[in-house]
């Protein structure tokens, strides 16, 4: 009895130790260890996108620790256009002041594979949108939306869009 009650605590515990070095990520792309993001090309007024972009994505990438940033010769390329950026009224209040406007920012987005010189994914019209409260007026009440920026704004589109491109990038699904 003392021996089938060892020979199965051993088994738990190999398996609880198999599963120890399990991971949730899956690599789609094995042979892309590195990536280079280059300059992002700019066709709305907002100048400082390209470099928020670049800044975020590489945090992101970074952070994520799946790929390793190089300047040249790397194993994936990751180049864009900010197409356009609209900021328009989303919502009124009660006295016909707008509340809520929606920042939209449209992307071209392409991932090359500099290994198989071929395209990983691209989107050549990908639009992403964020809605941030007007700040000159207070909340009428506590479930209003929270008066964000404009900037706000404009960095969870960024952030979605650094999403969007790594987990089309390394990830399987």
């Amino acid at each position: 009895m003392k021996k089938l009650f060892l020979i199965f605590l051993i088994s738990i515990i190999l398996c609880l130790y198999g599963c120890v070095h399990y991971s949730f990520y899956s690599r789609a792309n094995p042979h892309l260890k590195t990536v280079m993001i280059s300059e992002f090309e700019n066709n709305s007024e907002q100048y400082e996108l390209p470099e928020l972009i670049i800044t975020y994505l590489t945090e992101k990438i970074i952070s994520d620790n799946r790929l390793k940033i190089m300047a040249d010769n790397a194993d994936m390329e990751v180049s864009g256009t900010v197409l356009s950026y609209n900021k328009a009224v989303f919502s009124y209040d009660v006295r016909e002041n707008p509340q809520e406007w929606q920042t939209t920012i449209r992307f071209s987005i392409e991932l090359k594979d500099m290994i198989k010189n071929s395209t990983i994914w691209q989107n050549k019209n990908m639009s992403l949108k964020a809605v941030y409260g007007n700040p000159e007026n207070e909340p009428e009440t506590e479930s209003d939306v929270e008066n964000l920026t404009e900037e706000d704004a404009q960095r969870e589109i960024i952030y979605d869009l650094c999403d969007i491109i790594l987990s089309n990038s390394v990830e399987q699904w």
